[in-house]
Parts: C-alpha cells; sequence; structure tokens
C-alpha cells in the first residue's frame, strides 16, 4: 500500500463557477466610471462664451481642471471643477477660481450645484443622508455650508461678523432653502411675499416666478438703475421698479422686485451688509433667482452702491440657464441716488 500525501478530490467546473460567483458577490461594487465623452459633455456645460469672455480678454485661456468622485456613496460619480484661468485670476474673485458641483441627473443631463466664487470644497458626512453638507471654502476665517435636500444644495449656514449660523429663518436640524427668508416684520406691515421656485429646464441655476408688488407699499429711497428708477425700501429688504426704462418696459412692469433679501436700517451708522437675492428677466419667462450681496453706509456710500454675485447667463434661444458669469452686466447692480 503506497502512502503519502493524501489525495484532493478534484473540483469541478460547477464548483469553480460557483466559488467564482461567491467570490463576485462578495466584492464591492465599484463606482460607474464616466466615460472620457460623459466628462467632456458635462464640461462643456461650464465652457461657454460668457465664461470664456474675461479669461480671453486678458490673453489667457478659460481652465477646466476638475475631479472625479463618489460624494454620496451611490456608485455613480459627480464632477467638481475648478474653474479658472492662468494670468487672469481677478476674472473669478479673490478665490481665484469659481467652483462647481456637476451631479448628473442619470439621462444624461447636469446640475451645477454651486458655481460661484470658491478654492476647494470640503465634504462632512452626515448621519442621516448620504449626501454630505459641502463648505465652500476661499479666502477669509468663515465659510458657508451648504445642505442636500429634495434633490439640491441649499445654504444651511452662513457667516455673520465671522461666525458660522445658521442661515436666515432655519434652525438646527431645518431643512436648507435656496431662497433667503425675510425676516419677520412689524406688526403694520403685510408680510413680504417670497416667490416661489420652479425647476429651470435644463437643471442649470434657479427660475422663479416674476414677483410684482404694489410699489405704493414700499417706503424707501429712488435710485437709478441703469437708466431706471428703483426704489429701495431697506426695513422690508426689497428693491423693486418704479419707473422701468423703456427698453425694458415690454418685460419688466412698475412694482417688480428686482431684489429680496434680509432687512436693513438704511440708516444704521455703522454701515451694514446687504444680502439676498437679486433676479433677471426675459420676455415670455420666469425670473432668474441668484446670490447677491454689498455693503451699505449713510455717511459714505449713500448716495451709490453696489450689489454682486454670480449672474445666471440665458440661452439665447429658450428660457434656460446655461451657465454663470462674474462679469456680465448682471454680476455687478450699480444704484445711484435719484434724488435731485
Amino acid at each position: 500500500m503506497t502512502t503519502g500525501a493524501p489525495r484532493r478530490t478534484p473540483m469541478t467546473m460547477r464548483t469553480l463557477a460557483t466559488a467564482g460567483l461567491v467570490v463576485a458577490m462578495l466584492a464591492p461594487l465599484p463606482a460607474l466610471a464616466l466615460t472620457q465623452a460623459e466628462i467632456d459633455a458635462a464640461l462643456a456645460t461650464l465652457d461657454t462664451p460668457e465664461m470664456r469672455a474675461c479669461p480671453e480678454a486678458t490673453g489667457s485661456k478659460l481652465e477646466l481642471p476638475y475631479e472625479v468622485r463618489d460624494i454620496n456613496g451611490d456608485a455613480i460619480d459627480e464632477i467638481i471643477v475648478h474653474m479658472q484661468a492662468s494670468g487672469a485670476a481677478s476674472c473669478f474673485g479673490h478665490a481665484g477660481s469659481e467652483i462647481s458641483l456637476l451631479i448628473s441627473d442619470g439621462k444624461g443631463g447636469w446640475t451645477d450645484a454651486f458655481g460661484f466664487p470658491g478654492s476647494e470644497l470640503a465634504f462632512h458626512p452626515r448621519a442621516d443622508s448620504d449626501w454630505p453638507d459641502v463648505e465652500i471654502l476661499g479666502p477669509g476665517f468663515c465659510f458657508p455650508v451648504w445642505r442636500y435636500h429634495e434633490g439640491e444644495y441649499g445654504i444651511w449656514r452662513t457667516c455673520e461678523e465671522g461666525k458660522l449660523v445658521y442661515a436666515e429663518g432655519l434652525r438646527d436640524n431645518a431643512v436648507p432653502s435656496g431662497v433667503m427668508k425675510v425676516a419677520a416684520p412689524v406688526a403694520s406691515e403685510a408680510p413680504a411675499r417670497v416667490p416661489a421656485e420652479v425647476p429651470s429646464g435644463n437643471g442649470i441655476g434657479r427660475l422663479s416666478e416674476v414677483e410684482v408688488i404694489d410699489i405704493d407699499t414700499l417706503n424707501g429711497i429712488p435710485y437709478d438703475h441703469n437708466g431706471s428708477i428703483v426704489i429701495v425700501d431697506g426695513a422690508k429688504g426689497i428693491i423693486a421698479y418704479e419707473r422701468p426704462k423703456k427698453s425694458i418696459a415690454g418685460t419688466v412692469k412698475r412694482g417688480t422686485v428686482l431684489f429680496h433679501g434680509k432687512p436693513w436700517i438704511m440708516d444704521n451708522p455703522d454701515g451694514v451688509l446687504i444680502e439676498g437675492f437679486a433676479h433677471t428677466f426675459k420676455k415670455g419667462c420666469p425670473a432668474t433667482d441668484y446670490e447677491v450681496r454689498g455693503h451699505y453706509h449713510i455717511t459714505y456710500a449713500m448716495a451709490q452702491f453696489t450689489l454682486e454675485g454670480a449672474a445666471p447667463v440665458r440661452s439665447k434661444t429658450s428660457c434656460d440657464i446655461t451657465g454663470h458669469s462674474l462679469t456680465s452686466g448682471n454680476a455687478t447692480l450699480k444704484f445711484d441716488i435719484a434724488w435731485d
């Protein structure tokens, strides 16, 4: 009788196949990698003539370095884009770049969750959602935090006097909102209406209802804005058209709200920060909705002030928003006092 190592039972093809299936089932599922064609299509939504205008005017070129990353663990990648231009940093504010988070709609379209100045995105995991909170980093020591809710990111925590606080009208664990909530008015005033948002057809940016109010309910100061007379009522946080210039009279009516935001005290000797949402208008279309801010000071700037923000750029053939610009006419809104 021959002795030696025990004889192994041969493994059948069926056994091998079953073992392979078990290994495959235990292996983690990889993210669905984007093809280069899909990435190029996403970047094309940001590479617009409006965004190229400023870099090209300075002899530079728009650059779109990107990072592909699955931020919510659903095995579908998002794209983080740092829009910039070597030698033309001024085109993108103090941060030197405009940062976008492109989220796929699963149908070939892309939504830009941010699309405004920033240097980096910091992701903070949440216990109650797969989508992390996102902190927009840039120059300074305090940075806003955005939270995902019902399909989109909205401002959740913002900075006031260098400290991070919950956005106006929100409490701890409250849902975020892309629309600035207006502080409660005094008892004698009717509450200001915040226009409802409507989705943009291609998923880029925000559209809102055109808000028209009774201009006589405002108790503010007349200012000239690009040839139109508007009323600035800081107590209500509203800027509305009183006398639109002829070139826009067919689109903008008397009482149309240009800006709606956090109320401020216009005669505050210490000056105030104006922040809220401005609108642009196109005949036959909803208004756009974009965040702006500026400073107002009674002693040296009451005669003139500006509001600045990344303004939406409209499609020439539809109501859709095709991108955002820091150099368009709507990116800087100027107001000159209209008193004689």
